[in-house]
């Protein structure tokens, strides 16, 4: 296999193992260095599975059974288990990182390059994977490097999961996996592939409308898609209820990170609202209910469109790693229509303001295992902003700005899959 890998490698052109260089460059060297509490949290709750019996029953129990059973496998090479994890917290089942001494700690200790480094190696993986399935999805070479560049090159990518350190990049090889898979003729394949996405990260529940009704016409082949989609979950779901008797499905009761997609509204009257996020993905729904085009290609096309109104009217807070979300789907089709490059180009400097709102949090303590120290004293941008200007403001602005960048973006995908339609329809009625 890793032969293959090579030999496939060695055949690409100079340019795109020019940029597989340097996206790789750029992940080794901040994986030894960055990290946030997030990543620090994932693994303590691994630790708890492993080491106390504490059986996941949240909402991301698929997540937290994988990185325990990885802890398991990194035990000898890392530090011990007292060092590493008990002198954090006097209740050993509280979460230390909830603090910020507790992440101070945490990056003050020996061997955290090391420790760092190790926790990061399979988001690496997987996202050479994507890169990998990326690839095979282009039509011809230079479709194929466009593609690769625009999701190995991206500054969210890289943020999110190298220097935040999330895991978003699992559910999005299974989100490019089920591409894939439909691409080569195989919609049941491609259908429980984004039904793995779901049981490990709920949102891709948004795509599943999309993937439905694009590829089959027949309502009883819909049914069959959506229960073959549907299957990973409920595995996920029934096991976890039969071994501890609480399904992962109800850690979504009461998430505060439900409202953010009713962040933005009208408000008609008293208890009279209209919320803009779930009223745009209705009409998108029923528009591709009407729509006539079946096939895969409509699949990340609408996906996408249905992605980028949600950054555009809900709030994502400190949450960087969800706008890596619609990035799969963006690499797909940049590669078809160019215009959307420098747009999104557009969309990462108005995130890089944008997540000022997360204060010092996701700036210099992201770095502070170099010089924790220094690193921790850091003021963040919006108290450097303060001085001049109020952070708000300037925030708000570069959200506005992204906004309208996101629906001119959405604008141009709609616009493109219109006139795709009318081709068809018009073939259609030549024949």
């Amino acid at each position: 296999m890793l032969r293959r890998l090579l030999q496939r490698f060695a055949q690409l052109d100079r340019s795109t193992r020019c940029v597989l260089w340097a996206g790789l460059l750029a992940r080794l060297i901040v994986m030894p260095f960055a990290a946030h509490s997030d990543l620090m949290t994932t693994y303590w709750d691994a630790h708890l599975v492993l080491f106390h019996e504490k059986f996941p029953g949240g909402f991301q129990a698929l997540l937290r059974c994988f990185h325990a059973g990885y802890l398991w496998l990194l035990t000898p090479v890392l530090p011990s288990v007292d060092s590493l994890w008990m002198q954090q917290a006097g209740d050993l089942l509280v979460n230390p990182f909830l603090s910020t001494q507790g992440w101070f700690s945490f990056v003050s200790q020996p061997h955290i390059y090391r420790t760092l480094f190790l926790f990061k190696l399979p988001y690496l993986l997987a996202d050479l994977a994507c890169v990998y399935l990326l690839y095979r999805l282009g039509s011809d070479r230079e479709k194929s490097r466009l593609m690769i560049g625009v999701w190995w090159l991206n500054p969210i990518l890289l943020f999110a999961t190298y220097i935040f350190g999330r895991h978003e990049v699992f559910a999005l090889f299974f989100v490019l996996l089920s591409v894939y898979l439909l691409k080569r003729g195989s919609w049941r394949g491609g259908l429980f592939a984004v039904g793995v996405a779901i049981a490990i990260r709920y949102y891709a529940i948004l795509l599943l409308p999309f993937y439905v009704l694009s590829l089959q016409p027949a309502w009883r082949k819909r049914l069959q898609g959506l229960t073959i989609a549907l299957a990973p979950w409920l595995i996920v779901n029934l096991a976890a209820w039969a071994v501890i008797g609480v399904a992962p499905a109800r850690g979504l009761i009461n998430l505060p990170h439900d409202n953010y997609l009713l962040s933005m509204k009208f408000e008609i009257a008293e208890w009279d609202n209209v919320y803009v996020f779930p009223l745009v993905y209705l009409l998108l729904v029923i528009y591709r209910l009407y729509d006539r085009q079946y096939g895969w290609r409509s699949v990340p096309r609408y996906s996408l469109m249905a992605l980028l109104l949600l950054f555009a009217t809900s709030y994502t807070g400190q949450s960087p790693q969800y706008w890596t979300w619609f990035i799969p789907f963006l690499a797909i089709e940049v590669a078809e229509d160019r215009r959307l490059l420098p747009l999104h180009v557009a969309q990462v400097l108005c995130l890089a303001v944008y997540g000022f709102i997360g204060g010092r949090s996701t700036a210099g303590y992201l770095f502070a295992s170099l010089t924790p120290d220094f690193f921790w004293g850091l003021p963040s941008p919006v108290e450097l902003i303060s001085r001049f200007a109020s952070p708000e403001m300037v925030i708000s602005l570069a959200r506005t700005a992204f906004s309208a960048v996101t629906l001119w973006m959405v604008y141009l995908v709609s616009r493109r899959m219109r006139a795709a339609s009318l081709v068809d329809f018009d073939a259609g009625g030549a024949t």
